[in-house]
């Protein structure tokens, strides 16, 4: 890929072209296809040799791809009806997934479960070349960047990208504001801002890693001259949460209860709390959570050492997007945790430190993929 800047000048932001080389698109669809034969086989055989006999989609369908189902099949609760105690309801579940999801299934006249695998298969494809291109434009190489393809391709949670969930969607677009953030190109930015938002409620802190990058790159006194590059920040700012928003207005219409995604968490066991007390709560339990915990633990290390490589707008937003999620509770702490690029990214630049390690990482990340796969096709609760 040409390393050539398209506009000149000692202020210009580097914006290497976005044109990827045959070798690249090559990379990414041995990546794409390889990934999926992986886990959909683990998936197959998993559901074969442990549980019921079925196709590898609907393996794959488990725990919040079944809510996204009833979204799309019967839109949204007018009351909590669902789990065991009847106190739940589909309101937890950010609209734009089923959405596209639902629109493809009634187009192409299919299940509306072909339709969130077809989604999300489609949303982690286009995640790769966006991996790949983040990569290069942090100057972190060629074999870094093939690297992270790779590692995004089978990192340890990568069940979720082959599942009926909101994670390949929520990846490629942070991926993609991300890339145009370092690129400054800030309405493009505030566009996929709207989507992120309504696609998972942690993509408004979207708002936090823009706000730091334009920092960066103008420092903040420009930002009181009111100068035009300043503006478009402003206005990308307050364009984020317009997803999230929009949401908030149809439940208010729905349900009288604007924030009723949040009250609902309640029927799920979550309630706030110290995230420390969470935490510790995972050693005293033992068990499925102390394993919570200790992942917990991990992803405090690679946080910790985003900051001490200055990275400061992608520390940020993976301390927020943990940090939230651990307040109440910690189910689903993994899987948080690495559907974030921030997360790749701390241990991309490990490996870039010391590419030595690339073989082992890959090989011990393929092998959690794998066993995590078998685990969640199998309705195991320990992986959501």
């Amino acid at each position: 890929m040409s390393d050539l800047t398209l506009s000149q000048g000692a202020n210009a932001p580097y914006r290497p072209s976005l044109r990827l080389a045959g070798r690249d698109w090559l990379l990414i669809l041995a990546a794409f296809f390889l990934s999926r034969l992986a886990l959909y086989g683990m998936g197959y055989f998993g559901t074969q040799l442990y549980g019921p006999d079925v196709g590898p989609f609907q393996a794959y369908c488990q725990f919040d791809c079944v809510w996204f189902q009833r979204i799309i099949e019967n839109g949204y609760d007018l009351y909590p009806r669902w789990l065991s105690k009847g106190n739940a309801a589909n309101w937890a579940f950010m609209p734009l997934y089923p959405i596209l999801a639902g629109s493809i299934s009634n187009l192409l006249e299919v299940e509306s479960l072909f339709g969130l695998m077809l989604v999300a298969n489609l949303a982690f494809f286009i995640s790769l070349p966006l991996m790949l291109l983040v990569l290069h434009q942090l100057r972190l190489g060629d074999d870094t960047a093939r690297f992270g393809v790779w590692l995004l391709a089978f990192s340890p949670f990568s069940a979720y990208f082959v599942s009926g969930y909101t994670e390949p969607m929520f990846m490629a677009l942070m991926l993609a504001m991300f890339l145009f953030a370092y690129r400054e190109q800030w309405l493009m930015v505030a566009f996929l801002g709207i989507f992120i938002s309504g696609t998972r409620n942690l993509g408004v802190m979207m708002v936090f890693p823009v706000l730091i990058l334009a920092l960066q790159a103008y420092g903040w006194r420009e930002f009181f001259r009111f100068t035009e590059r300043t503006l478009k920040v402003v206005f990308t700012l307050w364009l984020i949460p317009f997803g999230l928003f929009a949401y908030m207005v149809y439940l208010h219409n729905l349900v009288g209860d604007a924030f009723a995604f949040k009250h609902i968490q309640v029927a799920w066991g979550r309630e706030m709390d110290s995230p420390l007390d969470w935490w510790l709560s995972g050693f005293e339990l033992g068990g499925r959570k102390a394993y919570l915990s200790i992942m917990v633990m991990f992803g405090w290390a690679l946080n910790l050492y985003l900051f001490s490589q200055k990275r400061w707008a992608e520390a940020t937003l993976m301390f927020i997007c943990c940090t939230i999620p651990l307040m109440t509770g910690l189910n689903a702490m993994p899987r948080y945790m690495f559907g974030l690029y921030p997360t790749l990214l701390a241990i991309i630049l490990l490996t870039h430190r010391w590419p030595a390690l690339r073989p082992a990482v890959l090989c011990l990340s393929g092998m959690v993929a794998s066993f995590i796969a078998v685990a969640f096709v199998n309705h195991l609760f320990f992986t959501v």
